[in-house]
């Protein structure tokens, strides 16, 4: 049984899944449930109290990383290694698509590092806001372009040098 929390915020709802322990997946306002937990899902408001506090606290500029537990235990391959490296590139910074696949292992898959970041499990715990084009504009992302522009400008107004 997997256990799910809705969570209203700034940026829209957002529901978060995971055993109960661990956060495995959060899905913007919209997005359906993936496959792997339809059926076996129970919501829980107390569930993710931790992850919860912390995203609301992201989303006012008071956190800039996270330390609830969170698992890419749905990801694989080259997907996963992108996300794991993209979990790395510092709040407030940005990275390209080609920069990522470079750093993945595979410089000329900027196609696949983009697909690693349309499919990522967990937006905003993995920085794919934190992703743009080559040349410096925005690109996809899972919560619309508004949500990722919002997402950069939080970061931008709070970051400290």
């Amino acid at each position: 049984m997997y256990l799910s929390r809705r969570l209203n915020t700034e940026i829209g709802e957002l529901t978060l899944i995971g055993d109960g322990a661990v956060v495995e997946c959060i899905l913007f306002q919209g997005t359906p449930v993936p496959r792997q937990y339809k059926g076996n899902l129970k919501e829980s408001r107390s569930a993710y109290a931790r992850a919860a506090k912390e995203i609301k606290s992201y989303l006012r500029g008071h956190v800039t990383e996270f330390t609830f537990p969170f698992s890419l235990i749905m990801t694989d391959g080259f997907r996963k290694k992108a996300l794991e490296i993209l979990a790395r590139v510092p709040y407030g910074k940005t990275i390209s698509y080609q920069e990522l696949a470079a750093k993945a292992g595979s410089p000329q898959a900027h196609r696949a590092a983009g697909s690693a970041c349309a499919n990522n499990p967990l937006p905003i715990v993995i920085p794919c806001h934190r992703v743009l084009k080559s040349d410096g504009t925005l690109g996809g992302f899972g919560g619309g372009v508004l949500v990722k522009r919002r997402l950069l400008d939080i970061e931008k107004s709070t970051y400290k040098r």
